[in-house]
């Protein structure tokens, strides 16, 4: 028994001997473990090796000077799923050039002394007190004729003798030339001398010939020459771009054709706080006065508030309304919020489009007799190409039946 017990342990003992060199390595990486374990504890939370670290070295890496090996086609190639390659360089485009520089002031002057003793005085302009032109449109009123809206100066038209030259340039023609053309503007002034810094200017631009009547396109250039206005020593011309036709787009059959309505009303300047009630009214009324074919366009400058803009809705949507936001030219002060540029500018962009167009302000009213229509009085005057309607003031009581004998006339109260 003895024997067999010391057999056993020699058996063991030879067994640890020769697993010695496993255990050793076995041990010195629990060591290893325990070790990084007991470190890890002491370092921060902050502390941490994401995905996205590894994504930035993958970036530097592949941004460095040194280029990579190449891949061979023969060795496969796999991406881990936590792993992505970088994105692609986004393109930045070049900044954009700053802006021109501004001329310089002019040199100022100094008084002098001449040689006879006598001291001249020197006067150095600064800036601008108003525009020489401020262009709101331009359009075509035939094969070889246009109207020019804007406005201008109103001491450089009283005082001055401003002149507009017009030009028009054709697109290039297959031959690559241009054949440019020009006449002389006719200014006209609407406004009957009530203009405020402002006055209303529009030039007729007729020329010899018909320009751009074969469809190939053409811009008009509207010259406008203070001709020593604000400053005698200098005839300032600014070259304006009034108008721009492309390439076939011009239709002169619009200038034949029949229109497209009977009656169209150009409207006054909308401001202040008008009454919605008086609005649905006026609206209502003057649509059954002109009948189904008849437009109305409406000029905001501020009036057409919120309360407004549901008593015009229905008739927008209907196609009898159409709406025009006209805000931007109070920074020009001009007579009654400029109503004389807004209704000839609507007078030029719709009168080819109406058989009559009527002008007057929304807190007035159209009148015809009971035995007469709008059509019957305007079938009366129609060898004319315009008529006043005489005006009648409203009372503020209520109108009285047994007052209307008393007047036979058309009028608009």
């Amino acid at each position: 028994m003895a024997k067999e017990q010391e057999r056993e342990k020699k058996m063991l003992v030879g067994v640890v001997w020769n697993c010695a060199a496993e255990l050793k390595i076995l041990l010195t990486t629990l060591i290893i473990l325990c070790t990084i374990v007991t470190v890890l504890q002491f370092v921060p939370t902050r502390f941490s090796l994401s995905t996205s670290d590894l994504r930035l070295c993958l970036t530097k890496l592949s941004t460095s000077d040194s280029p990579p090996p190449p891949l061979s086609l023969s060795q496969p190639v796999s991406f881990s799923q936590s792993i992505s390659l970088p994105p692609p360089p986004v393109s930045v485009p070049p900044p954009s050039p700053p802006p021109p520089t501004p001329p310089p002031p002019p040199a100022s002057v100094r008084d002098q002394v001449l040689d006879n003793g006598i001291i001249k005085r020197a006067f150095n302009p600064f800036g601008a007190a108003a525009y020489n032109f401020i262009l709101m449109s331009a359009y075509r009123g035939g094969l070889n004729t246009f109207a020019v809206m804007g406005l201008s100066s109103k001491p450089l038209h009283i005082f001055g003798k401003p002149t507009y030259q017009c030009e028009w340039v054709p697109h290039a023609n297959a031959n690559g030339g241009l054949r440019t053309i020009s006449t002389v503007g006719n200014k006209i002034l609407p406004d009957w001398g009530y203009g405020r810094v402002y006055t209303v200017v529009v030039v007729n631009c007729t020329f010899p010939v018909a320009v751009g009547a074969d469809g190939s396109g053409g811009k008009l250039l509207l010259h406008a020459s203070t001709s020593g206005g604000g400053d005698r020593n200098f005839n300032l011309t600014d070259k304006i771009q009034a108008l721009v036709e492309s390439p076939s787009s011009m239709n002169a059959s619009i200038f034949t054709s029949l229109p497209k309505y009977d009656y169209l009303y150009c409207g006054s300047s909308l401001y202040g706080n008008l009454s919605p009630q008086r609005m649905r009214e006026w609206m209502a009324y003057h649509v059954k006065l002109f009948g189904p074919k008849s437009h109305f366009v409406i000029h905001d400058a501020g009036g057409v508030h919120e309360g407004i803009m549901e008593v015009l809705r229905p008739w927008v949507e209907l196609g009898f309304v159409t709406m025009q936001d006209i805000k931007d030219q109070e920074r020009f002060d001009g007579y009654y919020h400029n109503q004389f540029l807004i209704v000839n500018d609507c007078l030029h962009r719709y009168r080819f489009d109406a058989k009559w167009m009527f002008f007057f302000d929304v807190d007035e009213f159209v009148y015809v007799p009971p035995k007469s229509t709008i059509k019957s009085f305007l079938d009366s005057v129609s060898d004319y190409t315009q008529f006043t309607i005489e005006q009648m003031p409203m009372s503020n009581k209520l109108c009285l039946i047994e007052d209307a004998p008393k007047i036979r006339k058309y009028v608009i109260i």
